[in-house]
Formats: C-alpha cells, sequence, structure tokens
C-alpha cells in the first residue's frame, strides 16, 4: 500500500513540476524597460543544465544563432567568438503594434543588437543599442528619422505628456514582446541534445 501512494505522489509531483515549467515557459520574462548609465539595456539569464559543457553549450548556441540569423536578409552583422563563446548579432526587426485609438496597426522598424554569452552556468543574454524608425514621418531628409529607446519606451519616455504617448506604450509592448520571443526561442535550443 506504501508503494502505491508513494507512486501517485511522484506522479503528482511530476505533474506539478511540468505544470509549473511550462507556466513559467509562457510568463513575459521583459516586462520592465532598465536603464543602465543612460542607456536600455535588457538583460537575462538562461540557465543550462549542469550535464552540458560549456563547449556544448556554445556548439548549440552557435547553432542557433546560424540558425536564425546566418540567412536573415534584415540582419546587418554576427559575430561568432569562440575564444569567449559569445554570439554578437545586430540587426533589423518590423515591430507591428497593437490597435491603436484610431483602429490602426502601425509598423514600426526597430534596431537592436544583442550578445549571448555562454557562462559556467548557462548563458547571458543582453540586448542594447535599440532604435525605432517610423516610416510613416517622412522629413525633408534622405534618411529615415530614428528614435532611440531612451526616447521611445522608458518610463520617462511613456509618462511624458505627448501626442504620441499611446505610440509609445504600443511600441514597448511589441518590443518587449520581441525580446520575449527571442529569449524563449534560445531558452528553448539549450534544452535539445546535440
Amino acid at each position: 500500500m506504501k508503494r502505491i501512494y508513494s507512486i501517485i505522489l511522484l506522479m503528482i509531483l511530476v505533474g506539478w513540476v511540468s505544470f509549473t515549467y511550462s507556466q513559467q515557459q509562457n510568463q513575459p520574462v521583459f516586462t520592465k524597460v532598465p536603464v543602465v548609465n543612460g542607456k536600455v539595456v535588457f538583460q537575462q539569464f538562461i540557465h543550462v543544465e549542469q550535464e552540458m559543457s560549456t563547449i556544448q553549450q556554445y556548439a548549440l548556441l552557435n547553432k542557433w544563432g546560424k540558425e536564425n540569423y546566418a540567412n536573415n536578409p534584415k540582419l546587418s552583422s554576427i559575430r561568432f567568438d569562440e575564444k569567449n563563446q559569445s554570439v554578437t548579432v545586430s540587426s533589423k526587426t518590423e515591430l507591428l503594434l497593437t490597435e491603436n485609438s484610431q483602429k490602426v496597426n502601425e509598423k514600426i522598424s526597430m534596431n537592436y543588437r544583442f550578445d549571448a554569452s555562454i557562462t559556467n552556468a548557462g548563458c547571458v543574454l543582453v540586448f542594447r543599442d535599440i532604435t525605432f524608425q517610423d516610416d510613416r514621418n517622412k522629413s525633408n531628409s534622405f534618411f529615415p528619422v530614428t528614435y532611440s529607446a531612451e526616447e521611445m519606451i522608458t518610463d520617462e519616455a511613456i509618462n511624458m505628456q505627448s501626442d504620441s504617448q499611446e505610440l509609445k506604450k504600443n511600441l514597448r509592448r511589441a518590443a518587449l514582446s520581441f525580446f520575449d520571443q527571442i529569449y524563449l526561442s534560445l531558452s528553448l535550443n539549450f534544452q535539445k541534445k546535440n
């Protein structure tokens, strides 16, 4: 009888752990916009199984970088640093914002850079150098108008009363969601076996 109770208890425990883990996977990781030395910098740690060596971790990171960015037409640059076991990516994406009060889903281009570096316990993911281009705003210049993340998605920028307050809120939401997608993709990558 004790054996049956032990099996049932073990099944409940495994189910609870699986449920908790799946709930954590669906939770947003980036919920705030941190400002470090006047710059927006997002940083998150991805824990990796202890059985995996740093060489194995870097091999998975390298493969993920190539699969997700090497043939991306919006890629500006990608650097694989085997010595430091890191990948640096500079790229661009188009963010589709949630519907605004005029019932319009605006599109804004976002340039970003991230570093993913292997450590003894996992991978450090850092997003930085984030800028936005609003293609709707045509100025007299040949070059598009560019806004920094500091101007558009920080608490200070959003709380400032202006005509673009709704745009900034929607832009922040879309940018955080995009960074969450990259984080989740990279996290799932480390669950794969070589």
